[in-house]
């Protein structure tokens, strides 16, 4: 028993688990144990560090029933060596990850972006507030990306991705550069010339781009409107707005004036119409495809409720005003 309890052993006890729990956290990188993995993937490494250094104190006692008090030296000399150096490591992959995000971009900043050009502003300002999607299909996709350029003066666009690698394994193509204008907001610098988003009014600090598919870390974009180019954003630089969410925040929908639609007093087909004059029309709720809405009069004061049908088989049915 004396021999278990012997100073080098007493550290070996203790180097052992230690050192191998850092092995573990490495072995789970390795394998991208935590990919795809969300909030859990943290866990999910986590517990192989443990499971790690679980074994290596359990292997440290029969280790040690069997070698020499001298062998046991040494191997306690490699296990320090290795600890430091996992320290070492584990701290400059810290540091490199929480490193400003202007740095990151400067670090892979693809080939530069024409300036931002007056008259492409104009036009993207000038879209109607009173919006249909510019799709002549109407096809309404997912909803709506818009880009976090409080915290990221850049927005990178990519061209074909293997969605089996994340994002920092991927060059961009082009990019968005945006600017903080001395009286507060911001303007974009520079942006490629294809650029037309779906809606642009930074001065509300409004930028939405349609969102045509959805990935784990990849959002497909609509990025020109008229020509209905797309390109790849990474949607954590960003929010992801699904069309419930958005439509909810708008100023105000109505029909389009070919529609045959009608305001009725509950959320299916069969039931009774609302005949109530009427100004605008206020987003209350959505329950699947039908919308409650808040009719107003002139004064913009509540005078009855409805329900419309807001989309049907993937086709938006109403327009909407973001403003007024």
């Amino acid at each position: 028993m004396k021999k278990f309890l012997k100073p080098a052993f007493l550290l070996f006890y203790l180097l052992m688990p230690v050192s191998f729990f850092f092995v573990g956290l490495l072995f789970a990188k390795l394998i991208d144990a935590g990919k795809g993995q969300m909030l859990a993937a943290g866990a999910i490494v986590l517990g192989y560090g443990v499971l790690f250094a679980g074994l290596a104190f359990v292997t440290s006692f029969i280790i040690v029933r069997y070698t020499k008090h001298r062998y046991v030296v040494i191997a306690n000399i490699v296990l320090s060596v290795l600890l430091v150096s996992f320290l070492l490591y584990f701290r400059i992959q810290y540091k490199n990850r929480n490193s400003p995000k202007p740095a990151e971009h400067e670090m892979k900043a693809p080939k530069p972006t024409a300036p931002a050009e007056k008259g492409n502003l104009l036009i993207w300002s000038a879209i109607p507030k009173k919006k249909h999607l510019q799709n002549p299909e109407n096809d309404m996709g997912l909803g709506f990306f818009t880009p976090n350029f409080y915290d990221n003066p850049l927005l990178y666009f990519y061209g074909n991705v293997n969605p089996e690698k994340s994002v920092m394994e991927h060059a961009p193509t082009d990019s968005i550069v945006f600017k903080r204008r001395g009286q507060g907001g911001f303007d974009i610098a520079q942006a490629p010339p294809w650029l037309v988003p779906e809606h642009m009014k930074l001065d509300y600090d409004m930028l939405y781009f349609e969102i045509a598919a959805l990935g784990r870390e990849f959002a497909e974009v609509v990025v020109n409107t008229q020509t209905r180019r797309t390109a790849l954003v990474n949607k954590y630089d960003g929010k992801i707005i699904f069309w419930p969410a958005f439509l909810l925040q708008v100023h105000s929908v109505e029909f389009p004036p070919d529609s045959n639609e009608k305001i009725r007093a509950r959320p299916f087909e069969q039931a009774s119409e609302v005949n109530l004059p009427y100004s605008f029309l206020k987003p209350v709720s959505i329950k699947n495809e039908w919308m409650q809405v808040e009719l107003w009069n002139d004064d913009f004061r509540p005078i009855g409720k409805g329900w419309i049908r807001w989309q049907r088989n993937g086709k938006l049915l109403i327009d909407y005003s973001l403003l007024s």
